[in-house]
């Protein structure tokens, strides 16, 4: 971590002014706090920076709070055949094969395809890795 007269002097842009200049600079709002960060770093720029960042937090938490209320409502909401189908429990039962092919889109195009190991010629021998 670098020194905050370094930091400080990092980000100046070192203009020159004169003694009369530099004075009335020095009664300013600007001149005023550059000298107080001078003094003091930590109280006057540490902790508002992170007070506005904590700040900043709180605010947006807010939002994105409405956003995930939004969508839990959504996931909650079922139709009413939805809600007499898991009342009733009828179930289907699950075959992995249809079920891994249903999710491919194959099911449609080809309804009896399988795979099947295609045979070997004669004198063709096992590849046996």
């Amino acid at each position: 971590m670098l020194p905050t007269h370094i930091l400080l002097k990092a980000f100046q842009s070192n203009k020159f002014r004169g003694k009369q200049e530099q004075e009335h600079f020095h009664r300013t709002f600007t001149g005023r706090y550059q000298n107080l960060i001078k003094r003091n770093s930590f109280i006057y720029l540490g902790i508002p920076m992170i007070g506005s960042v904590v700040l900043g937090s709180l605010l947006l938490s807010n939002f994105t709070a409405i956003r995930y209320e939004q969508r839990d409502t959504k996931v909650k909401e079922l139709d009413e055949t939805e809600q007499l189908r898991i009342v009733n429990g009828k179930k289907r039962k699950v075959d992995l094969k249809e079920e891994f092919y249903r999710l491919q889109g194959m099911v449609e195009e080809n309804e009896d395809w399988e795979p099947v190991r295609v045979p070997r010629m004669k004198g063709e021998g096992e590849n046996v890795w």
